[in-house]
């Protein structure tokens, strides 16, 4: 992009700037002589105001030219002293002696060298507002629009990352369902199917919400627990400890689903020792810890579970989750994230 481009609240600040200096130095000047005066008010404060716009539009376009376009530093510095020499120049003559004389009394200019430093230097002073105002607001701008990119980004990655659960989340519980044909009952397999149905019922109610309310994910996994007792008989136990008021409090969508399936998928069950898990709700995190018997379950992995979990919390808040991982026990604690109105 080579051009500083001017838009319609570009033009509003500096009208509205232009404005306020029209009206505080006609108010100063009145203060000043106790008079109205029409030649400085509607002459040459407006000459002033066109001196400032024409300032700015020069900087402007030595920026596009000099720096954007050829990148030459030399010939930003050259052309912008002389222009701004030009210009300063030009106006302190029609300010100074035309407007009030008619004609210009050259014997009473100063020096050359003092005549150029005092022009540069007056037309930085009078470009110096408009200058910041318009740099600052184009700055707010372009932040404004990388927040906005960022969120769009952050959105739509989110999607992928929801994309990714919901199959995989499908596809375990379908193997589930495969290995209960086989040693279950009608009744157990048709329980079994309708908890799954109300999961993923849930799961359709919120598919578009990234938070969802913590006492909502909890009844969600107790019923999972059905699903997960029901399959594995006595090799696992859960249990939810409420140690804080569960109001306000909100999780990123099928959060404890993820981090439950993940101890299912990781740990398996002996004759002795069942893989039991505690949910444990404070007041500012939620701790899941499950016991370990050092057995893993190998199955395919479809890049999701935990990392898919810790990039929508860093996505979602900025905030991560943690992980120990003990010789006999595991333990995940995720953020609890607030909803401010």
């Amino acid at each position: 992009m080579n051009n500083i481009k001017f838009n319609k609240t570009d033009y509003q600040l500096l009208g509205i700037y232009f404005l306020v200096y029209w009206v505080w130095n006609s108010l100063d000047i009145f203060f000043e002589t106790n008079q109205f005066s029409f030649t400085e008010t509607f002459i040459l404060i407006p000459v002033k105001i066109i001196q400032m716009t024409i300032l700015l539009w020069f900087i402007k376009w030595v920026i596009e030219t000099f720096l954007i376009t050829y990148k030459s530093y030399i010939g930003l510095f050259s052309i912008g002293i002389l222009g701004l020499f030009s210009i300063g120049f030009f106006f302190f003559l029609l300010i100074n002696y035309y407007i009030p004389y008619g004609h210009i009394k050259w014997e009473r200019l100063p020096s050359i060298g003092r005549t150029i430093f005092f022009n540069v230097e007056d037309s930085i002073i009078n470009v110096s507002m408009p200058l910041v105002l318009f740099f600052g607001k184009k700055y707010y701008d372009y932040r404004k629009d990388q927040f906005m990119r960022i969120n769009e980004q952050k959105e739509l990655e989110l999607k992928v990352l929801r994309a990714q659960f919901d199959p995989h989340f499908l596809y375990n519980n379908l193997n589930t369902i495969d290995a209960l044909v086989d040693y279950s009952s009608k009744e157990t397999i048709k329980a079994y199917i309708s908890n799954l149905a109300a999961l993923y019922r849930n799961l359709i109610q919120t598919k578009d919400e990234e938070l969802v309310d913590l006492k909502k994910e909890l009844d969600l996994i107790k019923n999972y627990f059905f699903l997960i007792e029901t399959r594995f008989e006595g090799d696992y136990s859960f249990k939810i400890i409420e140690k804080a008021s569960l109001d306000n409090k909100y999780v990123p969508n099928g959060a404890l689903l993820t981090s439950i399936e993940n101890i299912v998928k990781h740990n398996i069950a002996d004759a002795n020792n069942a893989i039991t898990t505690s949910i444990y709700i404070e007041k500012e995190v939620i701790k899941i810890i499950n016991t370990k018997n050092g057995a893993t379950r190998r199955e395919e992995s479809f890049g999701t579970g935990l990392n898919n979990l810790k990039k929508r919390y860093q996505l979602l808040a900025d905030k991560t989750i943690a992980i120990e991982d003990r010789d006999k026990e595991f333990i995940l604690t995720l953020p609890i994230l607030h909803v401010i109105d």
